[in-house]
């Protein structure tokens, strides 16, 4: 045991004080340093044994033998207890303690020990002074006195009170047993200084054993191994200290089972806080048919975590053949309208082909494509998605009955898939289905804002129907209509949107699902108007000259409330009505000459701001 001592240069003029103290080895970048809550620090006085005295921060501290102004003699120790609760569960290095002296009797002698007691947490008395357990640390060379700033090494005593899970850790200064009845040995220690300690500790990183993944499924240890076609190793390595995350690594041991001197490593040191560390195991590295056993361990530069549990998997590394594929509806030529193609897919006796995954136009998402909620990998199981089926016996057949959703040349695309969901090329077969998509057309005239449309639905021609779906763009859901016996259904719906968008599919008795008809209408921003009698939409020349007409003006799509109408008719001098209470007014006109005649409406609000889009309403008088 050796204290360390402060280096005081008192300047030669006097006007300065420099301190220079003493530190320790210097440790590794990992390990940290804090100073946990103090929960007492005071002294005992063999003068007034049965009171001990807190330290009220302007008193400083007396130690050893001293006398006071009336001539009393004292003797004195101190004591000082910390917290340690805030270290459980780490690993400590050590500890450092520091007081100053403010004052000596005599500079030429200086004999302080250090000892740990039993834990108080109340200010002891000479009395009744806690009982000593161990002597930590001395000190006994005079130099630099009184200034000096001293460090006594506490680490025994910091990592025993952690290793026990004991709380508090108690301290007492007190000059050596020789010595303290000798007033030449007495000093003061500054109390705005104080007793100050720092502890030394590092987290020990974990590896989280249920946080373990094989190629993007978790780990085991049960038989048969899984079989996988790579060698994707994840683990989840975390560490208490956040500062220790950039220099954190995790390390994965693989090797064949039973062969356990063949044991490599690889090591992952990019990877987030929080996140799995990952490696891949090099393809050359593994043997098709063979079973691995797999570990990991994560160190942030200082300590290392124990290694995890084993984890079990055999490697696949051939991909089965692709399969050969036919269909009920002949190559090159239609297949009859509504009826549902069947394809059968071959294994051709490759017994590595366990089933098929297929789709229209391509295969959709990567099975393994999800992230996890610690950012693993995670893959679907080879036949458990949409789009897969098993072959009835490993390099056998499988035949599914697919709805087509679509008309014209339909391309098939198919792979062979085998037990590790390790892929063929595809095969790619065209199918011509005939078109079947349903009919579609308004029934209730024009469509206008804020009023309902009526869709009538009938069949393709050849395909019988029992009902309809029916979406309607930025509803949530699908609706069905059911069919008459001639296949005919209506869809009714007010009209809100300014480009209402309806998809129709019709179903057959067998569960033919049809190809998507659409329909969709957009609305002018302008104000409606209608006539009964000078209709813009006919072919022909209506009315006459003296033939009085009625028209009529509606809000524009998505006005709440309309004022007024302002109008003319050609050249004419502008005209306002009043909107009613349904934002829609009515005004007759009689032309007095034939041909072609422009009326201009805009609607205005209450507070007369006119809509952006007058109507444009062309007829034709005859």
């Amino acid at each position: 045991m050796k204290s360390r001592l402060a280096v005081a240069l008192v300047g030669m003029l006097g006007l300065s004080t420099i301190a220079v103290i003493g530190t320790s080895t210097a440790a590794s970048a990992a390990t940290h340093f804090d100073s946990p809550p103090q929960v007492l620090l005071g002294w005992t006085d063999s003068a007034t044994p049965a009171t001990g005295h807190p330290s009220d921060g302007e008193t400083d501290l007396p130690l050893g033998t001293w006398q006071d102004e009336a001539g009393g003699t004292h003797t004195s120790r101190v004591y000082v207890t910390w917290d340690l609760s805030q270290f459980e569960g780490k690993k400590m290095y050590g500890g450092k303690l520091w007081v100053q002296e403010r004052s000596a009797a005599d500079c030429t002698k200086r004999d302080i020990e250090i000892w740990r007691t039993r834990a108080v947490s109340a200010t002891p008395k000479w009395r009744n002074p806690p009982a000593p357990l161990t002597k930590l640390d001395e000190i006994q060379t005079p130099e630099y006195c009184p200034r000096a700033t001293i460090e006594f090494d506490v680490s025994a005593a910091v990592l025993d009170a952690v290793q026990r899970k004991q709380r508090l850790v108690t301290f007492e200064l007190r000059v050596s047993a020789g010595n303290e009845a000798d007033p030449a040995y007495g000093r003061r220690l500054s109390t705005s200084y104080g007793v100050r300690f720092t502890a030394e500790y590092n987290s020990v990183p974990q590896i989280h054993n249920a946080n373990l993944y094989t190629s993007g499924f978790g780990c085991t240890q049960l038989k048969p191994y899984p079989k996988y076609p790579g060698g994707l190793l994840e683990a989840l390595g975390t560490d208490a200290d956040a500062d220790d995350d950039p220099r954190m690594r995790v390390e994965f041991a693989i090797w064949p089972v039973g062969r356990p001197e063949e044991r490599t490593t690889l090591t992952d040191t990019a990877f987030p806080a929080g996140r799995v560390a990952s490696v891949r195991v090099p393809e050359a590295d593994l043997v098709d048919g063979t079973s691995y056993a797999w570990q990991a361990r994560v160190t942030d530069g200082v300590d290392t975590s124990p290694w995890s549990r084993k984890c079990f998997f055999s490697y696949d590394g051939i991909a089965p053949t692709a399969p050969a594929v036919t269909s009920d509806f002949p190559e090159g030529t239609w297949g009859p309208a509504g009826k549902l193609p069947t394809f059968t897919f071959d294994g051709q006796g490759n017994k590595d082909v366990a089933g098929f995954q297929y789709g229209w136009w391509g295969l959709g998402v990567d099975v393994c494509s999800a992230e996890g909620d610690v950012g693993q990998t995670v893959c679907t199981p080879p036949f458990s998605g949409p789009g897969t089926v098993r072959a009835n016996t490993p390099g056998g057949t499988a035949a599914v009955t697919l709805n087509p959703d679509a008309s014209g040349p339909i391309r098939l695309v198919v792979r062979s898939v085998d037990a590790a969901g390790k892929v063929s090329p595809t095969v790619t077969t065209t199918v011509y289905i005939s078109s079947s998509e349903p009919n579609v057309e308004v029934d209730s005239g024009t469509p206008v804002w804020n009023r309902e449309v009526r869709l009538k639905l009938t069949p393709r021609s050849g395909i019988a129907v029992t009902e309809y779906e029916i979406q309607r763009r930025g509803v949530d859901g699908t609706e069905t209509r059911t069919a008459d016996e001639s296949g005919t259904a209506y869809y009714a719906f007010t009209a809100t949107e300014m480009g209402p968008h309806i998809t129709v599919r019709s179903i057959s008795p067998d569960g033919f699902r049809s190809a998507p008809s659409t329909w969709q209408h957009h609305f002018d921003p302008a104000p409606g108007v209608t006539s009964d009698i000078y209709d813009s939409t006919s072919t022909v020349p209506t009315g006459g000259v003296g033939v009085e007409g009625t028209f009529t003006f509606s809000p524009p799509p998505g006005w709440a409330e309309v004022a007024t109408y302002r109008y003319r008719f050609g050249r004419g001098a502008q005209t306002e009505v009043e909107a009613g209470p349904d934002g829609t007014a009515s005004i007759t006109w009689t032309p007095t000459e034939s041909g072609s005649v422009e009326l201009t409406v805009h609607a205005v609000r209450a507070d007369g701001t006119m809509s952006e889009y007058p109507n444009w309403y062309w007829f034709e008088v005859a």
